[in-house]
Formats: structure tokens, sequence, C-alpha cells
């Protein structure tokens, strides 16, 4: 399904346009939508890697806290997994 599109209007400083018109010609080919396009899914990719870093960092805290060495996290993985495997295929 084609999507559909609306214009936005932004505005950029004198010093700002340059960096600007290198990334459209590097990311757009030209095309100020297309930078625009790949800017936004760079930047969720982005977002997604930092809350990918802060929940290993936040089991990383959890797995010293309870002693839990890497074997014992795959452990309670495969489990988890087994189980879920085990409840869909009923």
């Amino acid at each position: 399904m084609p999507r559909s599109s609306a214009a936005v209007a932004f505005s950029v400083s004198e010093q700002d346009r340059k960096q600007l018109e290198r990334i459209v010609e590097r990311y757009g080919h030209g095309n100020r939508s297309e930078a625009l396009r790949v800017m936004m899914d760079r930047i969720e990719t982005s977002e997604r890697a930092e809350r990918l870093r802060k929940l290993q960092a936040y089991g990383a805290a959890k797995s010293t806290e309870r002693s839990l060495d890497l074997e014992d996290v795959q452990a309670v993985v495969h489990r988890v997994r087994a189980r879920r495997q085990g409840s869909t295929s009923a």
C-alpha cells in the first residue's frame, strides 16, 4: 500500500546549512525527503540500541546481585523458551 505524504517545513541556521546539504547529498542522493527518512531510521535504530544497552546493564547488575553466572542465565533462558514453545504447540 503506498504511503501518503505531507510537506513539513523546518528551518536551519546558516551555520548548519552546509552540514545539512552534505548530509542530504550523502544519505538522500540530493533528495531532502529521502535524507530525512534515512536520518529517522538511523535515529530509531540508535534509540533501540540504547534501550538494549540499558537492558543489558540492568540484567548484568541483577545477575551480579544474585551471584548468577552466564551458565545460570542461559539455563533460565532455555527453561523459559521451552515453556513458551510448549504452550504454543498445544
